[in-house]
């Protein structure tokens, strides 16, 4: 069935790190780790003394190629051997004569990085060595969009455009396609792809029976409007967004408000915003908010959750600031562009033309943003929260938050200085300073009389302070409560972002924040958009500008980038095989024509993302069978030209909402906030992270989810990495999969919710079997299966004999036996 992988949390901390600072594993990509991890130190430490410049003893290290030629004492790194490699010898500085650099050492970390990585042998990146760029690249996915026409289909297998295009494919492989799915498999697979829930036994009679031409496009329609779509297509967003509701510092700090943006998302879906001024929202909604009608207001806000979602670093209040902006940045630019920035930050990008000055004009436009806080361990609280509410209402809150703080100071001031008992503490503080004073300078014989006086006024003094504290010390607690709350109460506030302070930000060298270049003015990168300037009002940070570029002069792009993303969940597939990354390193589409064609479809489209559903699912090649064909399986093995259609595994999601829309007990609504304990009882330190797992009967798209913490459940089953975007989730195989589907109390319990539910709905248990299979696999079973099936349950039964059941106790197990099985087949967990 599947194969459980952990998510890789080690890894999404090594890319954040500082890039010369290291020690974690390496990478499971060697290029990626050599440009976060290497060449930075190389580049900033080692070739101003071993570089083109300067060969100090005749060694260079700007080339995988000097290091194994070496200098005047031989090679210095051993492929494979950190031992052996002098290299290595001289960074650890064991040896008071090979020490490099001569001066100050390395980190341990980052000798610890040189070393992992000569030990996994050396690789380099093929591009050019250290010092060069690549400009003026010549790319597909740079170019601007075709105007091809849909090729002719002289076969006459389909006038759909897209068909024409998978048609042409066909022809030139020679392959035939297969025979079109029949319409009980066709509507649990339109079923599962666009709400990820079930057909139910009566939605698959009526369109199996439904005679109309357009009875498909119908239920296309019909599944499109279900608010159910939006919670599906809107967990792929969330995937990308790398959505999760803690904040990712090292105590995992709660986001209470972070389901907010999570809902906003679902109902963008269900609306069809379209994908352009979706992309507006989430970068620069608290801007447009200020440009659109009170009502929208709060949506808008809410959609800059996307930026605020950026993983947090640290003990204290957004500290490192800079690694926070770097996954706002690596996010966006994978998400809308299908390009990795990551590189940039410490050297022009070694493969696509993008140089560490466009890195740092764009880093510009997020340092002018003001991010949100959490909390974390060392400063508990939250702040720099959004406003859900227009500025002259914060105004106005904030002034009466003012002036009931003024007027609690006024009445303490009065009680203080007009009240009977501050008139009397003043008049007795008064006479005490007399009598002390008038005791220092009387002679003995009176000394002890007035010593006497003195301490009675004390006496008096303190009864009269502690009776004006006990009516003061409530109303000084309220003061000090009321000081430290917002104006503002949580439920009009999001973790979102909002304008900060304007800057241009100085070149970072190396991606080090403590050494800093010439200022970089704000833009985006020239190799996309030559000679672009953003238009970026005075005051303002430049995200609406950045946004509006990203659905202006490179659309194409853009375009091209959505339109494979959902292509790649219809097919289960994308047509680019890196859906983000769509540089020189990622892969070329296998329909170039055919992507084209659909991102000029979207634009011209208005951007609607259910119009393109409609466009993908309505085509003969989506509505393929999968039937396998040897003649087509020589030609094309792996399916890459659409011969027929892909099975493949329900994801985590789809899954547990199937099992809890089995036993009856799936709450449909939308849930809200997660109980997370009171904000006063927050203590979580990094030895003490906040964990949690909140029992759910609502779909699975609001469990809650943490960064550091991977949920039991979705880990299992492949659900996304929470601490980066995730543009294509793992597919696995492995036993605690099928043990959790056998044995789990969750699985068990929805089994015999099922099982209830068939004996109640249908007393005959002929007619019973066959509403089992219908429920499960959107079919009656065969007369095999229907024998063998009534066999099980009689063998079952009999088998409960000794146990002092009752009869309708036997019948229940013996069913709920049945549902287990059919809850952990194959046809159940698979879609054709």
């Amino acid at each position: 069935m599947f194969r459980w992988i952990v998510p890789a949390l080690v890894l999404s901390v090594c890319v954040a790190a500082r890039p010369a600072i290291g020690g974690e594993p390496a990478h499971d990509d060697p290029d990626t780790f050599f440009e976060l991890k290497v060449r930075p130190v190389l580049a900033g430490t080692c070739i101003k003394c071993h570089g083109p410049k300067k060969a100090s003893g005749g060694l260079r290290l700007d080339s995988r190629e000097g290091m194994l030629k070496g200098g005047d004492n031989g090679p210095v790194v051993v492929p494979g051997d950190p031992e052996a490699s002098p290299l290595v010898l001289a960074i650890r500085h064991d040896d008071e004569v090979l020490k490099m650099p001569p001066t100050k050492p390395l980190p341990k970390a980052v000798v610890t990085d040189l070393t992992a990585w000569i030990a996994s042998g050396a690789p380099w990146p093929k591009a050019s060595a250290l010092g060069g760029t690549i400009q003026g690249v010549s790319h597909w996915a740079f170019e601007p969009l075709r105007d091809d026409l849909p090729p002719s289909d002289p076969s006459g297998w389909s006038d759909q455009p897209i068909d024409r295009f998978l048609a042409a494919g066909h022809r030139e492989h020679g392959l035939r396609p297969v025979e079109q799915a029949d319409r009980r498999t066709l509507i649990r697979r339109a079923s599962f792809d666009l709400i990820g829930l079930p057909p139910t036994p009566e939605q698959v009679e009526v369109f199996t029976n439904d005679t109309r031409p357009d009875a498909y496009e119908r239920l296309v329609d019909s599944l499109l409007a279900s608010p159910q779509y939006g919670e599906r297509w809107g967990r792929y967003w969330l995937d990308l967004a790398r959505y999760a509701d803690t904040a990712g510092d090292n105590s995992d700090y709660p986001v209470p408000r972070a389901y907010l943006y999570r809902d906003y998302v679902i109902d963008a879906f269900n609306t069809d915003v379209p994908y352009d001024r979706f992309l507006h929202e989430q970068l620069a909604g608290d801007i447009l908010a200020r440009q659109g009608p009170p009502e929208d207001y709060a949506r808008l806000v809410t959609a800059t959750g996307f930026i605020a979602q950026a993983k947090r670093f640290g003990t204290r209040k957004l500290e490192d600031i800079h690694q926070i902006i770097e996954d706002t940045l690596h996010t966006t630019s994978q998400v809308a562009l299908g390009l990795s920035l990551r590189c940039a930050r410490c050297h022009d990008h070694k493969f696509d033309p993008i140089t560490a000055k466009d890195y740092y004009a764009l880093y510009g436009v997020f340092a002018s943003t003001q991010y949100p806080f959490a909390g974390s361990e060392e400063d508990k609280r939250a702040s720099e929260l959004a406003p859900l509410i227009v500025p002259e209402a914060v105004a106005a809150r904030e002034a009466a938050h003012a002036e009931e703080l003024a007027k609690l100071k006024s009445e303490i001031n009065r009680i203080e200085t007009d009240g009977e008992l501050g008139r009397k503490v003043a008049e007795l503080t008064q006479q005490l300073a007399e009598a002390e004073e008038t005791l220092k300078g009387s002679e003995s014989s009176t000394r002890e009389e007035r010593q006497h006086a003195v301490d009675l006024l004390k006496g008096e003094h303190a009864k009269a302070k502690g009776e004006l504290d006990t009516v003061l010390k409530p109303k000084r607690a309220d003061l000090a409560r009321r000081e430290k709350e917002s104006p503002l109460d949580e439920a009009s506030l999001a973790y979102s972002v909002r304008e900060g302070t304007p800057t241009d930000v100085k070149l970072q060298k190396g991606g080090d924040p403590n050494a800093l270049g010439d200022v970089v003015k704000r833009g985006v990168p020239q190799a996309l958009d030559p000679g672009a300037d953003l238009a970026i009002p005075e005051g303002g940070s430049g995200r609406l500008a950045l946004a509006q570029w990203l659905t202006g002069p490179v659309r194409h792009l853009t375009a091209r980038v959505m339109v494979n993303r959902i292509w790649q969940h219809h097919f289960g597939r994308p047509i680019v095989a890196t859906p983000s990354d769509f540089g020189l390193r990622g892969s070329p589409p296998t329909h170039p024509e055919l992507l084209d064609w659909l991102a000029r479809d979207f634009i011209d489209s208005g951007w609607s993302i259910k119009a393109m559903h409609r466009r993908i699912m309505l085509s003969k090649g989506y509505q393929l069978a999968c039937t396998h064909n040897p003649a087509n399986a020589e030609a094309d093995s792996g399916n890459v030209q659409h011969w027929r259609a892909d099975r493949h595994p329900l994801d985590a999601e789809a899954l547990r909402d199937t099992l809890l829309s089995l036993g009856g007990n799936l709450d449909t609504s939308q849930p809200g906030p997660h109980p997370f304990p009171p904000m006063d009882q927050w203590r979580f330190t990094a030895h003490h992270q906040f964990k949690a797992v909140y029992p759910s009967d609502h779909r699975s798209v609001y469990l809650m989810v943490q960064r550091l913490q991977p949920h039991p459940y979705l880990s299992l089953f492949n659900g996304p990495d929470t601490s980066m975007s995730t543009a294509v989730r793992d597919h696995s195989t492995v036993p605690l999969q099928a043990l959790y589907l056998l044995n789990s109390p969750f699985v068990h319990d929805q089994a015999e919710r099922f099982a209830r539910a068939l004996i109640d709905q249908e007393p005959n248990p002929e007619s019973r079997v066959r509403l089992a299979y219908l429920r499960t696999v959107a079919r009656p079973p065969s007369d095999a299966e229907h024998a063998l099936t009534l066999t099980f349950l009689d063998q079952y039964a009999h088998s409960l004999d000794g146990e002092s059941l009752t009869a309708e106790q036997r019948e229940r197990q013996g069913w709920t036996a049945l549902a287990r099985s059919l809850l952990a087949s194959n046809e159940f967990i698979y879609v054709d």
